[in-house]
């Protein structure tokens, strides 16, 4: 049965296939004769042609297509690779900066994080790393660009982390130093030092807690650091007195005033005027009797009032930010 229809088509293609072309004028009409065979062959081999044209065409397409993609996609990691070197220059200004505050705070300039290893290459590994550089160029790109983005990370959050320190110790130095009793009490001369000396009254050697500053009754007295009033009244000795709280471990006592200007429990700020120079108590005449104390000992006034803001070079620094 196959056979048959076999050779029943190859008769058939044997065969020829009459082509006749009529013009629209006066032109004779042509006829050609082409055999059946030759037709199916043209037909099969331009169907074929058109089938390889159109498979060439879209490689060339998509070749196309992706080069414009690779192209695009490049430009934009050109964009972000120089917008992390950007932002890890500016990190590297910081991080100066950051450096700089610390040392003149008096702070240590390194973080933990900060230290940095030593070593290096040889002759023949910097060769090999460059011709692995060579070959493998676009993969060690965005091995680069994914290693700076990562750098960007942590330097971002060693300076978040320094910075925060920087701020804890520079509002705990402000407070502090606001705390410290610095400045003078009250304008005058000193009549007695801290320390031994012949009791006035009694003429006998006693040990002086305290800085006696004389001047003309009526002077003002000032707090010489911020802190709260625990103590203003009478007491035995001292006469009309005061005793402020500076916090940070820090008292003063103020005695023999002649008038105090502010109450018990009362807020007080530095130089603020607390009070007015007399002779209440034990004494021979008008004048302050002004004493420091730290954790409960008495401290020599003198040290305090020449170590004040106004000689510390870091007083002008928390001045600046804090006022």
């Amino acid at each position: 049965m196959f056979r048959r229809r076999l050779t029943r088509l190859l008769k058939s293609a044997a065969k020829p296939i009459s082509v006749f072309i009529v013009p629209h004028n006066s032109l004779p009409s042509l006829r050609f004769n082409l055999p059946a065979a030759l037709l199916l062959a043209v037909t099969v081999f331009w169907t074929g042609l058109t089938i390889w044209a159109g498979y060439i065409a879209g490689r060339h397409f998509d070749y196309y297509v992706t080069r414009m993609d690779n192209k695009i996609l490049r430009a934009k990691m050109d964009y972000v690779s120089q917008q992390v070197e950007k932002g890890l220059a500016y990190l590297e200004m910081t991080r100066k900066t950051d450096r700089q505050l610390r040392k003149m705070l008096g702070m240590n300039p390194n973080l933990i994080d900060d230290t940095e290893a030593t070593g290096g290459p040889t002759t023949s590994d910097l060769s090999d790393f460059r011709k692995l550089l060579s070959s493998k160029a676009s993969e060690i790109r965005e091995t680069s660009l994914n290693n700076s983005i990562f750098r960007m990370r942590e330097e971002s959050r060693r300076r978040l982390s320094s910075y925060a320190e920087v701020t804890w110790y520079i509002t705990n130095k402000h407070n502090t130093a606001k705390a410290t009793p610095s400045i003078w009490p009250a304008s005058g001369r000193i009549t007695s030092y801290f320390g031994y000396r012949i009791a006035p009254l009694r003429i006998a050697s006693e040990y002086h807690t305290g800085l006696d500053i004389a001047n003309e009754p009526g002077t003002p007295i000032y707090a010489t650091a911020d802190g709260v009033v625990r103590y203003a009244g009478w007491a035995s000795g001292y006469g009309l007195s005061m005793v402020l709280d500076h916090g940070f471990a820090y008292s003063t006592l103020y005695g023999h005033f002649s008038e105090l200007t502010v109450k018990e429990g009362a807020q007080v700020k530095r130089g603020q005027v607390i009070g007015r120079m007399g002779s209440t108590g034990t004494s021979t005449g008008p004048h302050l009797h002004y004493e420091v104390w730290t954790d409960g000992i008495p401290r020599n006034p003198i040290k305090y009032l020449e170590a004040g803001n106004k000689n510390n070079p870091l007083g002008s620094i928390f001045e600046s930010i804090f006022n």
